[in-house]
């Protein structure tokens, strides 16, 4: 499961960063891997018998959080109204 989100993740921000939307993924990643996965991993390693599979289990958690906040972000940008630049 963890290369999949890795993999959505890569293109995820990929297509942000083509369209010159950093700050999305910078929040997201830092929301995601500091706020979410950072304690979740601490507690599934330390206060579960997981021990050290847990936390691997709280860097899974993390990815899929960001991966789906910047998949739902993709998702809202291009549903918006594309509009035509007349060129003259």
């Amino acid at each position: 499961m963890a290369p999949l989100m890795r993999w959505l993740l890569v293109v995820v921000v990929g297509l942000l960063v083509g369209q010159v939307l950093i700050i999305a993924p910078l929040i997201g990643m830092i929301a995601g891997y500091w706020l979410i996965g950072l304690p979740v991993s601490l507690i599934l390693g330390f206060h579960t018998p997981l021990r050290a599979a847990g936390l691997w289990w709280g860097f899974v958690a993390s990815l899929s959080i960001v991966a789906l906040f910047l998949a739902l972000r993709i998702r809202t940008l291009f549903r918006r109204e594309i509009l035509r630049i007349a060129i003259e």
